[in-house]
């Protein structure tokens, strides 16, 4: 619901407080209806400017006025459940909601809807109760509260089964818009195919606005697949249903950041540098027009895998390029989110800056990434990453710079950045896009991204999910991980699985299968065993580097021929 209210706060005040020292009994229904209409109006505003406090105190006032009125020709009940429904907005409060969403506090007040509801099964309450619950739905999906997601869409379809109606029709959609986006194909019902059925029946502006929003949530999928043709088809559809419905425009296309930003990763993994490049442009233009917390969530993942590709086809100058436009979307937004991408990308940088004999812009950007990683919550994470850097290429830094493990090195893992956040965006963006996801994962190399995004992730980054954000993990960290994990079970198997030594068919003297009774030498302790893991996982990094270059070269070759 968009809010059209253009009196200020002070005067809507001043109207309340006209009314301070009158009764109820002394209030004729003129009166009534002017104090109701005050209400509603000043409780919306205090809430668009993030004062919940005071937005509660108007709807208990009005509340209160409701039950004061034995014959009520206004009918306070109806206006009391639509400020409730209005109490639960996300989306039109998202620049509230950047870093932080209570669901709980959401929830109670579609709850005190549903209340109404039950006493009242009419339309007029209905309404509210089902945006009430398609807000719910997306305020839990930002909290990473994904288990509360189905059962509220179920219940949006009871109330639609008894209520046809186009409004309630559109709130059905916005929340398969959201489930589409967090959940993924986890749904026995194609929510495309419910959403395509929906605006068959109601063709009205906003069906189509929520259309949107579940054809923009398909692309994470489509993502996963490296369906680049997909997902355009889908740009297309919503561009056509914006340009059907002019009045809806702005509703209708604030999904187009959702979907072009699929298509850049998409290009990314294709090896479509055109395609990245063109979808990225496109993510950006969307940011300027609309220029939401979620679209710059949107913008931030597309700006990354721009820069990635350009870093890893060695354009060190287009990725610089894209680099700074993170840096300014994480200077302007406060959350963890834009700082997931701009330190991945940081990490692309410097590893491009080796590849390509940039010493000392290797050198500077490892220590931008050691004053990046001072107070940061996966500090650890980049310390470690930029450890194995340091060793990855030692020729680059001073001699004690290569020693792995000191305390005042800072690093992570070219990937590693991708926790927070999610949640996470995971980006939840958003995440984050919300960007995430943006939702667990682990990337397979440097190409192999494996994000799906929740850009729209506020007090975490996406993961698995955008726009909150899922992110993703390099086999650096994974691998290193995986490797103690491993030694540690099966030290604990060797010595604890028996008070015998050997494989059970073992005599006093040793045996010549398992070999038992041979002596052993002492066990490589765990932080060599670490940084002989680094070691391998760099390996790896660099061949399936060097195999992108070669797959490049011959696409090249392809193209120009």
């Amino acid at each position: 619901m968009v809010t059209t209210d253009t009196r200020s706060v002070g005067e809507l005040e001043r109207r309340v407080e006209a009314f301070d020292a009158t009764t109820p009994d002394e209030m004729d229904d003129d009166d009534r209806a002017r104090l109701t209409d005050a209400l509603v109006a000043l409780a919306d505003a205090y809430g668009n400017r993030g004062e919940f406090d005071a937005e509660a105190e108007m709807i208990e006032r009005l509340d209160r006025l409701g039950r004061d009125g034995a014959d009520d020709p206004v009918d306070v009940e109806v206006h009391l459940a639509v400020v409730l429904a209005n109490a639960t907005s996300v989306r039109g409060r998202e620049h509230v909601y950047e870093t932080a969403i209570d669901p709980d506090r959401l929830a109670a007040y579609r709850d005190r809807i549903e209340s109404v509801y039950d006493r009242r099964p009419e339309a007029a309450i209905a309404a509210p109760l089902a945006r009430a619950t398609a807000e719910t739905i997306h305020a839990n999906a930002k909290g990473d509260r994904r288990d509360r997601i189905g059962p509220l869409v179920e219940r949006i379809e009871t109330v639609y089964d008894a209520h046809q109606e186009p409004d309630i029709a559109a709130s059905l959609l916005r929340a398969y818009a959201h489930a589409e986006r967090y959940l993924g194909d986890e749904s026995e019902r194609d929510r495309l195919d419910r959403a395509e059925e929906l605006f068959g029946a109601h063709p009205d502006g906003e069906v189509a606005a929520g259309l949107a929003g579940v054809l923009a949530g398909r692309t994470n999928a489509d993502a996963e697949r490296t369906d680049v043709d997909a997902i355009e088809d889908r740009i297309g559809r919503i561009e056509a249903l914006a340009d059907r419905y002019p009045a809806q425009e702005a509703s209708i296309l604030r999904w187009l950041p959702v979907a072009t930003a699929n298509a850049t990763r998409a290009s990314f993994e294709a090896a479509e540098p055109s395609r990245v490049d063109h979808w990225a442009d496109a993510t950006a233009e969307h940011h300027d027009r609309l220029s939401t917390p979620s679209t710059a969530t949107w913008c931030a993942v597309a700006t990354f895998f721009s820069a990635r590709a350009s870093f890893f086809a060695g354009d060190v100058a287009a990725g610089e390029d894209a680099l700074e436009r993170l840096e300014e979307l994480e200077q302007q937004h406060d959350n963890p989110v834009f700082e997931h991408w701009l330190g991945r990308a940081m990490f692309d940088a410097a590893r491009s800056y080796v590849e390509t004999d940039h010493p000392e812009r290797a050198k500077a950007m490892v220590e931008d990434l050691a004053a990046f990683a001072v107070g940061h919550e996966d500090r650890e994470e980049i310390e470690r990453g930029l450890d194995a850097l340091r060793t990855h290429a030692p020729q680059l830094f001073d001699e004690e710079d290569v020693r792995v493990g000191e305390p005042d090195t800072a690093s992570t893992d070219p990937e590693e950045t991708t926790h927070a956040g999610g949640p996470s965006t995971g980006a939840q963006p958003e995440h984050g896009d919300d960007p995430t996801a943006v939702e667990g994962e682990t990337s397979r190399g440097s190409r192999d991204t494996d994000i799906s995004v929740d850009v729209e992730a506020t007090d975490q980054i996406p993961t698995a999910d955008a726009t909150d954000v899922t992110a993703t993990t390099d086999t650096t960290t994974t691998d290193t991980t995986a490797t103690t994990d491993t030694t540690a079970t099966g030290d604990a198997t060797a010595t604890g699985d028996s008070d015998l030594p050997g494989c059970g068919n073992c005599g006093e003297d040793g045996c010549g299968n398992c070999e038992t009774g041979r002596e052993l030498k002492q066990p490589a302790s765990g932080p060599v065993l670490a940084a002989a893991a680094v070691g391998v996982a760099f390996v790896c990094l660099s061949v399936a580097y060097t195999l992108y270059r070669a797959q490049r070269a011959l696409w090249n070759t392809l193209t120009e021929s």
